[in-house]
């Protein structure tokens, strides 16, 4: 069988690049509750997960998808930086960065608090509806003084009719921070940004592993093409049926193999991120050697495994959990 040319080169494909995301079980739940949220008017969602889990990218997933869903819905995703302290100027310039505007970094705190709400209810304005749904990812970061920050902001926006709804992405410290909140009476900040709770895990189960692996056999590029991922790096071999999809349990099997031979005692939940990884290795490194027939081995598996390093990360989140994703 005559070798298929690619579309591209391989060094421009999105998964050599680590520029592309895979729908996991896990943000296919977490899309459903946003969508609830959203529904039901709640307006503020914590989505909360391990370090390397994931969560960033299921941010980007989730805004894609509403985007696309619901073209006139306004969307915006901003995230939080690190810093020794909070600063207010900081905090509005992302936010009208986050919001397109042009004018970012020029007058005082309140000329740019005032442009970022007439920034947001222009485009609220503008898509005929009263809703305003907010993505911060990396929200552990976010100080006390941040939090009433975006209290004005979600104020002054409620006065005006306009609905935001804020979900705050980040690590289990989120949850400790809600807890110490409501110790401290700050009612105000919960309601308004923490009313769910919305957990977020990695792959634990063959099935999920299965689900992961189908949208490398469906998901394309170029898109429109036909030109899955699988297909993309061995062609012949998916010519002759060969599916990512049915490799699950050998993956599941790799994984499990080396989360035993660490000694590790609590339940596999893979991060995204290695999980991931493992699949491109077995891709690059094998793409090679594509044929009619070809499939990757069970011990191709557990070398990916192994060099995507899976074990090594999962000891230094258990000994470093508020590692930033």
């Amino acid at each position: 069988m005559m070798l298929l040319p690619r579309p591209i080169e391989i060094d421009q494909h999105p998964l050599v690049q680590q520029t592309y995301i895979v729908p996991t079980v896990s943000i296919d739940d977490a899309y459903v509750q946003v969508k609830r949220c959203i529904r039901h008017r709640i307006p503020g969602a914590l989505l909360v997960g391990q370090s390397r889990f994931g969560k960033t990218y299921c941010a980007r997933y989730i805004s894609r998808q509403l985007k696309d869903e619901y073209p006139k819905l306004v969307v915006i995703s901003v995230g939080s930086e690190k810093k020794k302290t909070p600063v207010e100027s900081a905090f509005f310039e992302s936010l009208l960065e986050a919001a397109g505007h042009k004018e970012i970094q020029s007058g005082t705190n309140s000329a740019k608090r005032r442009r970022l709400i007439e920034r947001l209810t222009e485009l609220v304005t503008r898509s005929r509806q009263n809703l305003l749904v907010l993505f911060f990812d990396e929200a552990q970061r976010l100080s006390m003084e941040e939090y009433e920050w975006l209290r004005d902001v979600h104020d002054q926006l409620e006065r005006r009719g306009i609905r935001m709804i804020t979900f705050l992405i980040g690590q289990q410290k989120l949850i400790n921070q809600k807890n110490a909140l409501r110790l401290q009476g700050e009612t105000q900040i919960i309601g308004r940004f923490m009313i769910d709770e919305l957990p977020f895990h990695g792959v634990r189960t063959a099935d999920e592993a299965a689900t992961c692996l189908n949208a490398y056999d469906d998901a394309c590029y170029p898109v429109d093409s036909d030109w899955s991922y699988t297909r993309f790096f061995l062609p012949l071999a998916f010519e002759s049926k060969f599916r990512l999809v049915d490799q699950a349990e050998n993956v599941w099997s790799a994984f499990l193999s080396a989360h035993a031979s660490a000694g590790f005692r609590f339940a596999i939940d893979i991060p995204m991120q290695y999980f991931s990884r493992a699949v491109e290795i077995a891709l690059t490194d094998h793409c090679d050697r594509d044929a009619a027939g070809f499939s990757l081995t069970p011990a191709m598996w557990e070398q990916a495994v192994l060099d995507a390093r899976y074990v090594a990360a999962v000891e230094e989140l258990r000994l470093n959990p508020e590692i930033d994703d």
